[in-house]
C-alpha cells in the first residue's frame, strides 16, 4: 500500500511539473491545471474504490504552506525598479490603513 502511495505521488509531481512546463504555452494558469487534477484524481479513486486517507487535520497546514509557496512562487517574478515606487508606496498605505483605523485594534507593549 505504501509503494502505491509513494507511486502516484511521485506521478503527481511529474504531471504538476509538465503542467509547469505547458502552462507556458497554453496560458492556463498551473493552480487551475492543478485544482482540476485533484478533482479529477477524487473523482478517480471514488469511481475504482482507491481508498484515500483521511487528511482532514493536515489539510489546513498544507494549504497554508500551499499558499505561502505561491505567493513566494509570485514574488520572484518582481521586478522592482524606480518607476513603480509611488505604486508600491501606494498599495502599502491602502493596506495599512484599514489596518490602523480598525476599533478593535490595540498595540500592547
Amino acid at each position: 500500500m505504501s509503494s502505491t502511495v509513494i507511486l502516484v505521488l511521485c506521478i503527481l509531481i511529474l504531471i504538476s511539473y509538465a503542467f509547469d512546463l505547458s502552462s507556458k504555452h497554453t496560458k492556463i494558469p498551473t493552480v487551475v491545471l492543478l485544482l482540476l487534477l485533484g478533482w479529477g484524481f477524487r473523482q478517480l479513486s471514488d469511481f475504482s474504490g482507491f481508498f484515500i486517507p483521511n487528511l482532514n487535520l493536515l489539510l489546513p497546514i498544507i494549504g497554508t504552506i500551499g499558499l505561502i509557496m505561491i505567493v513566494l512562487e509570485g514574488s520572484l517574478e518582481l521586478e522592482l525598479n524606480n518607476d513603480k515606487k509611488n505604486l508600491i508606496i501606494k498599495s502599502a498605505l491602502s493596506a495599512a490603513i484599514p489596518l490602523l483605523l480598525r476599533s478593535d485594534y490595540r498595540m500592547d507593549f
